[in-house]
């Protein structure tokens, strides 16, 4: 299995695609970085809090990476030999999302570090007062890892449940732009436990202005939920590959 994931990893970071989402994810850390502390407010310290975790906008890329690269295979043809390679397809399958996991893990420790590179000095420069305890910080440090980490294995499973990138993409930003705030609407209840509120409560210490819901899960039980949803879609397109015609 290792020898799979790192043949993955090879062909992960020797594409494009890679190239160009990392390039856009950093830079939307710091395009929001830079937004927020021009124009923000800092009357506590989980207004600084979220300043921090503009880092975990990342994990949303990650997630399409995830998709592109399980279902990009399929839209190439490059999937028969890959599986010719590898007639165990559940192992395709798990070696991508954890190599995506890696990767993702990786870019989301460059965001967190660009993040508080651009958001540290400048808030002391304005005289802020950043007293946020070690565990918090730490919440919003491996909060963001995590969530990155697993947005990587969770678009490989997406990616192997439907195989059409494109649509798959359009899945992911209408559930997560559209049918979680309108659900959450509906159902106040939802929110907090929608992939949307669980991401929420990974990458911040509270509920953002704006946000459809006021509450959020506690910190474990969003990474198990969140860790759920992704074993869930991996688990169920792995059920797919291996039981439908490669093309």
């Amino acid at each position: 299995m290792s020898r799979l994931v790192a043949a993955e990893l090879l062909k992960l970071r020797t594409t494009r695609t890679f190239v160009v989402i990392v390039a856009v994810s950093l830079g939307l850390v710091a395009l929001a970085s830079v937004l927020a502390l021009a124009l923000g407010h800092f009357e506590s310290q989980v207004d600084v809090a979220s300043v921090l975790s503009n880092s975990g906008s990342a994990g949303l890329l990650i997630l399409i990476l995830g998709v592109i690269g399980m279902a990009g295979e399929y839209r190439h043809g490059t999937i028969g030999p890959t599986f010719l390679v590898t007639p165990a397809r559940w192992r395709v399958v798990v070696a991508k999302a954890a190599a995506y996991a890696l990767a993702g893990l990786a870019v989301g420790l460059a965001a967190t570090l660009l993040g508080a590179v651009i958001a540290l000095p400048w808030l002391s420069a304005k005289g802020v007062d950043v007293s946020l305890s070690g565990a918090d910080l730490s919440r919003i440090f491996f909060g963001g890892l995590l969530y990155s980490a697993v947005s990587g294995a969770m678009g490989v499973g997406l990616g192997a449940l439907m195989r059409n990138q494109i649509a798959a993409v359009v899945v992911v930003f209408v559930v997560l732009f559209i049918a979680d705030p309108l659900v959450s609407g509906a159902f106040s209840d939802y929110g907090k436990y929608s992939p949307s509120g669980v991401s929420l409560a990974l990458t911040t210490l509270g509920a953002q202005d704006g946000a459809p819901f006021e509450e959020i899960v506690p910190f474990w039980a969003a990474a198990l939920l969140y860790c759920g949803y992704a074993a869930s879609l991996v688990g169920s397109g792995i059920l797919l590959v291996t039981r439908r015609d490669v093309l």
